[in-house]
């Protein structure tokens, strides 16, 4: 057994218990305060010892919450919520692989978590959902906040949640352009402007993620496509052709092209294809 306590859980560094709502669709950094958790040490043997893990449970349902284990002391825990419906789930946590009895915490309903659509980022437009690689993006929806750094007027208090990551894929999306220092555009809580900073070509979903309870974006259904191996996707980059030599050649084949352009593909998911009249 474990001699662990805990006192209550929230979604904001330093709030209440009664802050306890945050994201349908994940990434909701959830603080656990109470006495006695393992602190994680480095270890390079993976060992249940010195660990802690947290779980949602709704009725006979249980989802992992993903330790963010910079934050973790022995009278604090933070973890990022999964993707959950709406609901009331009781935060369980194991320390040292015990479950801490429900006996054990101060109140059991101080030590919960509730996914809300109303505490859900919403993007409803993507413009354009095509183009090049290293191309501006426009986004608009429901973002819940203004803020992008805690250098901008009235964002610095922990307490004010901020645009803090914009992914297209795994890519980067900023709002920021990193020569001049200024956004791309004036960045509101309905709209902004972010440069999608790799080269790779490809399909992508594209994300959203803010601090405090709000966590992960939802994205309106009618923003996915089907692509042709069946996978759902909001953004495509493609390459651009600017010159083909020679332009003629044999109708028998053997003639060697020269292509020049931009973006060509190196990803081994999208492998380079080079087709003249579908052969």
């Amino acid at each position: 057994p474990t001699d662990a306590v805990i006192f209550y859980s929230t979604v904001r560094k330093g709030g209440y218990w009664t802050l306890n709502s945050g994201s349908t669709q994940g990434g909701t950094m959830i603080w656990i305060h109470g006495n006695r958790f393992a602190q994680n040490g480095f270890n390079s043997v993976p060992s249940i010892l010195n660990t802690n893990t947290v779980q949602l449970v709704d009725g006979y349902s249980v989802y992992d919450c993903e330790m963010h284990n910079d934050k973790i002391t022995n009278t604090q825990l933070t973890c990022y919520a999964p993707i959950l419906s709406e609901g009331y789930y009781q935060i369980r946590v194991y320390v040292n692989g015990y479950l801490i009895p429900l006996y054990q915490y101060y109140d059991s309903k101080q030590a919960s978590f509730t996914p809300m659509l109303s505490h859900t980022p919403i993007i409803t437009s993507i413009t354009p959902q095509s183009g090049t690689p290293q191309s501006l993006i426009k986004l608009a929806g429901s973002f819940k906040t203004a803020c992008y750094s805690r250098d901008v007027d009235g964002c610095a208090q922990d307490n004010n949640p901020l645009i803090s990551r914009i992914y297209v894929g795994g890519h980067l999306c900023n709002v920021i352009d990193p020569i001049s220092g200024a956004t791309y555009t004036t960045v509101n809580d309905t709209a902004l402007i972010c440069f999608f900073e790799d080269n790779e070509v490809g399909l992508f979903n594209i994300t959203m993620l803010v601090t405090n309870e709000y966590g992960r974006s939802l994205a309106r259904s009618n923003l996915y496509r089907i692509s042709a191996d069946e996978n759902l996707y909001m953004f495509q980059s493609y390459a651009v052709i600017s010159s083909v030599t020679p332009n003629t050649g044999s109708t028998q084949g053997g003639t060697m092209l020269n292509i020049n352009g931009n973006y060509f593909s190196t990803s081994t998911r999208y492998p380079l294809v080079v087709k003249v009249g579908n052969q």
